[in-house]
Order: C-alpha cells, then structure tokens, then sequence
C-alpha cells in the first residue's frame, strides 16, 4: 500500500527488517490515504485510552465516578495541550484530578509508583492507561531516504491498555511490588522527538548498548524486593520486538516459555505495551501464578517494572 500510494522503492528491506523484528501484524490508527493525517474516527491516542479505562473499569465493577485519580501515560498525545488525559477525562465523563507522564515504555512503572503513594493515604481506585498512536509520527513519503524510519514503520504499533489499582483485598489479584529507575545521567538519548519534529529518531547503537544493562538493574531491582525472576512463572520483558523473548530468555538463562512477548502480533505499542501484555495474561494465568515485568525505555535508559499476582480463576 504504501509502495503503490507513496512510490517507495526499498520494500524488499523493510520486509528484512519485519522479519529481523518478529513482527507480523499490528493495529494502526491511520490508513496512509496521506503522508500527514489524522486518525481513524475513534482511533485517536485520547478514544484508544478512553476505550481501555472503559473496558478496565467494567473488569472491576466500577463507574468513572469511582475513580479517585485517573494517570495516563504516552509520547503521541494527540496535541501539547491541552493533556491527552484531559480529553480521556472528557470522554469518560471523569470529573477527578488526573495527571500525565511522558516517559513510553516505563510510563507504566512510575504511574505505579505515584498511585501506590496515593493508596497508601487512603485513596479509592486509581485508573492508569498507556497509549500511543505513533504511527502518525512518520511520513511515508520519506522512507527512501531515511533508514531508520523504515524500522518505525514495520515495528511500532497503536493501542491503549489500562489497569485499576486500590488497596489490596483479599481474594483478589495484587500488584505486589514495583520498581522503576534510570541509568541515563550523562547519556545521549537512545530515542528522541525534537521540537517541531513530527518523527522519532533512533540511535540503534546506543539502543543495543543499554539494552542488557537496562535489563539487568530491573532483574536486581525485582530480586531486591524479593521477585526474582527464574521463580516467576511469566516474565515479561520490554515489548520491543517479536524476538525480545528469545533474546531475554537466552540473556537471563530462562526456559523460553517462561518468558511472554506479543509483539509479534501488535508490534511495539510502547506506553501501551506492558498493560495489554498483563491483559492477555491474566485470561489465562492460573490461580497463584505470579508475573514479573521487566520495562525497559531508550529516551533516558530507564528501567521500571512490577510483580503481579493471579489470585483468581
């Protein structure tokens, strides 16, 4: 499509590059019909997170009124402001405070950090939704001549996923821990937009490079808090790719199976990622099972993650 619609020519290496990644299919929130265009009707960042703290407050029982917080999480807002969350505040008829962070791929560790601080006050139920819609952040009439464009073509992905957290109940499924850090002091970023730049730019190599240190502090940072990881019965890594599983597994000298990766059949939704990973879990995870997130972001080498627990059928 893009070949026939934009004239480009290099299809054979992004083909490479899908296969290189693992991915082989993903939801995009636009149709390409242009080099720069808007969303889908109701494939905005904004209705793609409205849609996930839906589907996660009817999991829970719960009405957005419920909600004492609502933290959304993403580095696609569909405009500077006002914030993303404001609108998916607006769509749900939320009324309650709200608040937005912009750090993608562990986006989901230090809104956890901020929601456990709340709950620990004696909070009611916190809403966290990650999304993006990065694939409007590329022009395909560039690709030719750009690339690491191509890799953002074939490999991210767009979507929302939203969890609910509270006071533990007993009986009920728990967030037992989390964790989030960074090793990026002094660091060029390993992904960065600009101002007024509708793109990302990739530093492969720096990417490669802090990968498995990245990796590692979210092991010893899980391991501190009593979670290690060859006990898990799921880990889920950085949902990078549709080979991290492989390439982690191997990494940490974990049984292949232990180790959950999706990308391969939604690409790299990144602030989404982990949330719609612990949501295709958990329809199958057993009682008592426990999952370990290991995050991972490229911007500012962060780290972050958490240990879940299945505590229903």
């Amino acid at each position: 499509m893009i070949h026939q619609r934009f004239g480009f020519a290099r299809t054979r290496e992004a083909a490479a590059i899908a296969q290189r990644l693992g991915i082989e299919g993903r939801h995009l929130c636009r149709d390409f019909a242009a080099p720069d265009e808007t969303p889908r009707p109701g494939d905005s960042n904004a209705a793609l997170a409205a849609k996930a703290v839906r589907a996660a407050l009817s999991d829970a029982g719960l009405k957005p009124h419920d909600l004492a917080y609502l933290i959304g999480h993403t580095t696609t807002p569909d405009q500077p402001l006002p914030a993303n969350v404001a609108v998916v505040a607006d769509q749900l008829g939320y009324q309650g405070p709200h608040v937005e962070l912009r750090q993608a791929c562990t986006g989901f560790a230090n809104a956890l950090m901020i929601a456990f601080g709340l709950i620990a006050t004696g909070s009611g139920p916190i809403a966290i939704v990650g999304s993006e819609t990065g694939s409007l952040f590329f022009d395909p009439a560039s690709l030719d001549a750009e690339a690491d464009q191509i890799v953002n073509m074939v490999q991210m992905g767009d979507g929302a996923g939203a969890v609910i957290v509270g006071a533990f109940e007993a009986g009920h499924s728990s967030i037992e821990a989390a964790w989030f850090g960074a090793l990026g002091s002094g660091r060029a970023p390993g992904i960065s937009r600009q101002h007024r730049q509708h793109r990302f730019d990739h530093d492969f190599a720096a990417i490669r490079a802090e990968g498995h240190r990245l990796f590692d502090a979210g092991r010893d940072a899980a391991a501190a808090q009593g979670f290690g990881i060859e006990a898990a019965c799921h880990v889920v890594p950085h949902q990078v790719s549709g080979r991290i599983g492989m390439l982690a597994a191997a990494h940490f000298a974990l049984p292949p199976e232990q180790v959950f990766v999706q990308a391969d059949r939604i690409g790299n939704t990144g602030s989404a990622a982990i949330w719609i990973a612990l949501d295709t879990l958990r329809a199958s995870a057993a009682p008592g099972e426990d999952i370990v997130v290991l995050g991972a972001e490229a911007s500012k080498h962060m780290y972050g993650g958490f240990a879940y627990r299945q505590n229903h059928g």
